[in-house]
């Protein structure tokens, strides 16, 4: 891996149409060295991509390449706002890290089939699904700050909201989560299966639904799981639950102690982070 003082060139925006008529941007920075890793970057839940700015950036100056896609349902261009007329769910947003990968790969040749993805709390969710539907197209996995949401890593409090949350999406048509100060506006499926994956920590996705837990157990690939002090969202039994639940992983673990960041902030002071990933990348 080649490091470099500044990324080579600017941010670039790649549209990815979908086959519904809508579409996302992919956004690229690029590292001084093409052959350098590529990192692809999905979202938590909710969150619009541009939040990840200072996080592309770091990542193309320490030398890696990478790669932003947006969330379904948050796009700043090209797509639809969940509600009665436009849901979606899981595997809605493994299609969409599936077509990010693969423009990735055409974008830069050398990830084709070697794209570490990392997911950011509901990001990795997604991310792991697709990794265990999709194993042959990535390289390693990265999480931060995310977690598996089963509610006995939380307490039963947490199953009460969580149900709650899925039972607003059903009734409303979306899950309201600007007015209830959890997430954005989400489509109701996509919570429906949330509230299920925290009520009994299998992730089932699609219509007819498909239980990927198995094949999620059975996925080998490197694994670097971080988590942050104090991360309330994502404390460090839900960020262990992961590697319980996917024991093929072969995870290297670090755990963040710095003032300044939390569940969401670490990717605006992205320093530390990006130090761990680079580290791990170099083994």
């Amino acid at each position: 891996m080649t490091e470099t003082s500044t990324p080579t060139t600017t941010p670039e925006a790649h549209p990815i149409e979908r086959a519904e008529g809508t579409s996302f941007t992919l956004t690229v920075v690029r590292a001084a060295d093409p052959e350098a890793p590529t990192v692809l970057v999905v979202p938590a839940m909710g969150m619009p991509a541009g939040y990840y700015d200072k996080l592309i950036i770091a990542f193309a100056e320490a030398g890696i390449n990478v790669g932003r896609m947006e969330q379904r349902g948050h796009e700043e261009l090209g797509g639809r706002v969940a509600g009665w007329g436009y849901d979606f769910g899981y595997a809605d947003l493994v299609d969409d890290i599936a077509a990010a990968v693969d423009r990735l790969g055409e974008l830069v040749p050398a990830s084709a089939g070697a794209t570490y993805v990392l997911g950011h709390s509901l990001g990795g969710q997604a991310a792991s699904a697709y990794a265990a539907l999709h194993p042959d197209r990535v390289a390693g996995l990265i999480y931060v700050a995310s977690q598996t949401p089963y509610w006995r890593n939380y307490g039963p409090g947490f199953l009460v909201a969580s149900q709650a949350m899925g039972l607003i999406g059903r009734v409303v048509g979306h899950f309201p989560g600007k007015q209830l100060k959890f997430a954005g506006r989400e489509a109701r499926t996509l919570m429906k299966e949330w509230a299920r994956y925290a009520r009994t920590g299998r992730l089932r996705l699609g219509s007819p639904a498909r239980d990927v837990t198995t094949d999620m157990r059975a996925l080998a690939k490197p694994a670097l799981i971080v988590s942050i002090e104090g991360d309330w969202l994502a404390p460090s039994a839900t960020v262990d639950e992961i590697h319980r639940r996917m024991p093929g992983l072969e995870v290297e673990r670090v755990h963040l102690d710095e003032p300044g960041i939390d569940h969401f902030k670490w990717a605006r002071k992205p320093d530390s982070t990006i130090a761990a990933i680079s580290e791990w990348l170099a083994r």
